[in-house]
């Protein structure tokens, strides 16, 4: 059954800095965490990727995931409703 799944991105598929908490560009990713959703977007699950962030951060959030080989079908600034959420604070990965 196809589903959609919310992937927050800050402590999920990002390693967060305190010293560069707003510098974007720069956080680290979480490879194996980012081939992990890949795999469910190539098994036909809807990938949404959402963040609490700022909407002026919109452009320099969503050239992160392309640069990063995130495959998505959107980003939502905000939290939003989702069968299944995937964040650093809720569901892993191991519960889907």
């Amino acid at each position: 059954m196809r589903k959609i799944i919310a992937v927050d991105i800050d402590g999920y598929i990002a390693e967060r800095t305190p010293e560069k908490s707003y510098d974007f560009a720069s956080f680290t990713p979480k490879r194996e965490v980012i081939e992990k959703i890949n795999t469910l977007y190539k098994q036909g699950h809807v990938i949404i990727y959402h963040t609490a962030r700022h909407p002026s951060y919109y452009e320099v959030t969503y050239a992160w995931l392309l640069a990063q080989g995130c495959w998505f079908h959107a980003l939502r600034m905000g939290k939003m409703a989702a069968d299944h959420y995937l964040d650093d604070r809720n569901a892993n990965l191991e519960d889907l």
